[in-house]
């Protein structure tokens, strides 16, 4: 049986959170669902795309196929049909290349295989390329993009088929990584592999597609389904989360290789975790019958709960019911959620930390914080985190890499510093609407952002 109905609700102005980072909900949205008589699916995996002029898209898994969805307004520009056959569950799983998205399925039908989708022409609409065939099983559960080095990762029955995207339309076989997986991240020629039954998870170098090799693999200590994990941004530890009630999301020390240690653990009242992303200084957790979870991880080893949101008012159960996805990877602070119930839900997540002596306070890591306000117009502040003396280079780029502005680039003392940027280049002109990046250079650390200046 299925429910025929698309619906939406916009409401503002709602924080859930602290005196910190907060959550304000500012929208649902409600897809075609499948009902069994006893459960209701159809929702999966959301991701999201940022056009040249800073519009922000959600992109989710539905029960007919793939929304593509303007998340100022919740206005449905597609829906590309998918297969539906041989899984209740309808899972789909979403990534980004350039202005492509790649969508896997563990179904039969309609499209099947690794739909590939074409995002230039948006709000106009989004044309489907095709699909690619992935051998020797159509479907899959799971995907990656390197979009440092341009490969695709995809799941598949003898490991991870990996696939040059150098024509985006074309992808082509270039290898396989051998090993049991459920769930894949790849950031730079490394790919970190969440192995499901084994309660392992193994990190890989992938520089040689045709040869990756193995450079650890670890066992977790509470014996769960490892389902998925996520490094920090600098690299030094993974989360991971297991999908079997009462297994902690865990944070892990890989700093050294040799030496991987459990440093954290963290569990929201229903006790089944489902996915984990990291942005910046912030684990976001799409925690099943307890909702959205936001974590402060900027000190990994003591992890706080800062910010929850309940997308399944129903209960708390340890079931497998509520928020499926959580996508927080934006130019503007929007964080997209999906509900395996066929609901998206948008919000925005304010990253505004306690109040502390800036004179005074070290802070324990180099760190370039999210913009604030974002987007903005015509001012805003960056804020970045020394923890020793440094020479400092703070310089905004617009999206072909071209210098901008050049905000800092002097000697700075240790502590929490900021700069404003009024939206001019380097001979005080100002600047055209669109997406901007800003980047930090400190001694041998280099972060990069995204902002959105409005006009």
């Amino acid at each position: 049986m299925k429910n025929n109905l698309i619906s939406f609700v916009i409401i503002g102005s709602t924080l859930y959170g602290g005196t910190g980072p907060s959550l304000e909900f500012l929208g649902q949205l409600w897809f075609d669902s499948y009902y069994s008589g006893s459960d209701t699916s159809g929702g999966s995996d959301v991701w999201g795309y940022t056009t040249p002029e800073g519009e922000e898209y959600a992109i989710m898994g539905v029960y007919e196929g793939v929304a593509v969805i303007r998340a100022i307004d919740l206005e449905v520009i597609d829906i590309i049909p998918g297969p539906q056959q041989n899984d209740y569950w309808f899972h789909r799983d979403i990534k980004t290349y350039g202005h492509y998205a790649y969508v896997t399925n563990e179904m039969y039908g309609t499209n099947e295989g690794l739909m590939i989708l074409d995002l230039q022409y948006l709000p106009d609409s989004v044309r489907f390329v095709g699909s690619y065939e992935i051998s020797p099983d159509i479907r899959s559960h799971n995907l990656s993009i390197d979009v440092a080095t341009g490969y695709a990762y995809i799941e598949e029955s003898n490991g991870w088929l990996i696939l040059d995207l150098a024509d985006p339309e074309n992808p082509v076989d270039v290898g396989i990584i051998s090993a049991p997986g459920h769930d894949i991240m790849v950031r730079n020629d490394t790919a970190y592999v969440a192995e499901g039954w084994g309660s392992i998870f193994s990190i890989w170098d992938v520089t040689s597609k045709a040869h990756p090799q193995e450079l650890v693999s670890v066992a977790s200590p509470s014996n769960g389904y490892l389902h998925n994990i996520w490094p920090t941004e600098d690299g030094n530890y993974v989360l991971t989360t297991e999908e079997t009630d009462n297994r902690t999301v865990k944070i892990w020390d890989i700093s050294d290789l040799n030496n991987v240690n459990l440093v954290a653990e963290y569990l929201a009242p229903n006790d089944l975790a489902h996915n984990v992303h990291v942005e910046g200084d912030y684990a976001f957790i799409s925690h099943y019958t307890s909702g959205v979870v936001v974590l402060d991880i900027h000190d990994p080893t003591d992890p706080v709960e800062v910010a929850i949101y309940d997308t399944y008012a129903q209960n708390d159960n340890s079931v497998f019911a509520g928020c499926w996805g959580v996508y927080p990877h934006t130019s503007n602070n929007m964080v997209f959620t999906s509900n395996i119930e066929g609901y998206l839900n948008i919000f925005q997540f304010n990253d505004i930390d306690i109040d502390v002596d800036a004179e005074t306070a070290l802070p324990g890591a180099f760190v370039l914080h999210q913009n604030y306000p974002n987007p903005f117009n015509p001012v805003t502040t960056l804020r970045y985190d020394l923890p020793e003396n440094s020479y400092v280079n703070v310089t905004v780029y617009d999206m072909l890499g071209r210098a901008v502005k050049t905000l800092v680039n002097t000697t700075q003392d240790a502590g929490l510093k900021s700069v404003v940027w009024n939206a001019a280049n380097d001979y005080g002109n100002p600047v055209s609407a669109g997406v901007y990046l800003y980047q930090i250079r400190a001694g041998d650390f280099v972060q990069t952002r995204k902002m959105v200046l409005l006009k």
